[in-house]
C-alpha cells in the first residue's frame, strides 16, 4: 500500500504550498520536495481599521489620506496632486470602501467587522 502520513498539523505547522507536507511556519524550504515557501509579508499582522478608513475617506479622501492610511503610498500622492481624480477617484474609493472591496498594500482586503 502507500506509506502516506495522515495526521493533524500543530499550530507551529503550515503545509508546503507546492507538495502538501506538513512544515513548520519557520521553513524556507520544505524538506521532502525543496520547494522554497513564500514568506509572509513582514507586515501582514498590521490591521487597518474599516470605520477610520472610511471617515478619512469622506473628509479628507480628495487629497489622498485614505491611501495612505491603507498603505498606498503612491497612489495617494496622485490622488493628492489630482484632488481625488477631480473627485471622481474620491467617490469610486468612497463605494469600494463601502462595498467591503478596498485593499491595503498588501492586497488584504479591507472589511467592515460583523
Amino acid at each position: 500500500m502507500s506509506d502516506v502520513e495522515f495526521r493533524e498539523k500543530a499550530p507551529d505547522e503550515a503545509f508546503c504550498s507546492s507538495c502538501g507536507s506538513i512544515i513548520k511556519k519557520e521553513a524556507e524550504i520544505c524538506p521532502k520536495c525543496g520547494v522554497r515557501q513564500k514568506a509572509a509579508p513582514a507586515s501582514a499582522n498590521v490591521t487597518t481599521d474599516w470605520l477610520a478608513l472610511l471617515l478619512l475617506s469622506i473628509f479628507l479622501g480628495q487629497f489622498g489620506i485614505d491611501r495612505f492610511y491603507a498603505g498606498k503610498i503612491g497612489t495617494g500622492i496622485l490622488k493628492l496632486i489630482t484632488v481625488g481624480g477631480c473627485g471622481i477617484w474620491w467617490l469610486i474609493d468612497l463605494i469600494m470602501i463601502i462595498c467591503g472591496k478596498f485593499t491595503d498594500s498588501h492586497g488584504n482586503i479591507i472589511r467592515k467587522d460583523a
